[in-house]
């Protein structure tokens, strides 16, 4: 019932995009809850749309979600919050597309056993372990038993949403607010980790 009351004092509270980003950026996570409840069906409906793979859909739309957390504070209102929010998913979905395809050739030529390994920059190596080791941290102290378990079939049995909510007993919806919450956490617990994916 509490539950309700707050939802409705949320939703009251939305007069205008701005003033759900100005309530977001004062740190109110029930706006930000709002948004991602409000926005996340449509966001990953359009890169479902484009991508064709439900897999891939849900992760641009948790991609998006995560670059809103840091991005919002460039929203100006000069377009409706939606419209730039579809921008943002957008340059996603298009770098999925831009990605490099593997070229595939077969192991009796020469050439495909000659592959150099890709050594990084020991600063950069010395700072990428850093980074993951505080990442690992907080997947083991900051989530829930059950956010580590969606977290271990998502992320290394790389299971579809669908199957992890049967696996698990619970609804669709749920795992994806839990896989929002985790992302959240990580991200939060993790200084370095969004630069350390994009490069």
């Amino acid at each position: 019932m509490a539950d309700t009351s707050t939802r409705q004092r949320t939703q009251k509270a939305w007069d205008s995009d701005q003033e759900l980003v100005d309530q977001i950026l004062a740190g109110s996570r029930e706006h930000f809850d709002l948004l991602y409840e409000t926005y996340f069906p449509r966001v990953y409906r359009f890169a479902l749309k484009r991508l064709g793979d439900p897999g891939e859909a849900e992760d641009v739309a948790q991609e998006v979600f995560m670059t809103l957390m840091t991005a919002l504070a460039s929203y100006k209102g000069e377009s409706a919050l939606l419209v730039w929010i579809f921008g943002v998913t957008r340059n996603k979905v298009n770098r999925r597309f831009r990605k490099p395809r593997p070229r595939l050739e077969p192991l009796e030529e020469g050439g495909a056993l000659d592959v150099q390994a890709f050594e990084p920059p020991a600063d950069e190596a010395v700072d990428a372990r850093r980074v993951l080791g505080r990442c690992e941290h907080v997947i083991a102290h900051d989530l829930t038993p059950l956010q580590r378990r969606i977290f271990h079939l998502k992320h290394l049995r790389q299971q579809p949403i669908r199957s992890i909510a049967n696996a698990l007993g619970k609804s669709e919806d749920a795992v994806k607010a839990n896989l929002y919450r985790m992302r959240r956490a990580i991200s939060a617990g993790t200084p370095g980790l969004e630069g350390l994916l994009r490069s």
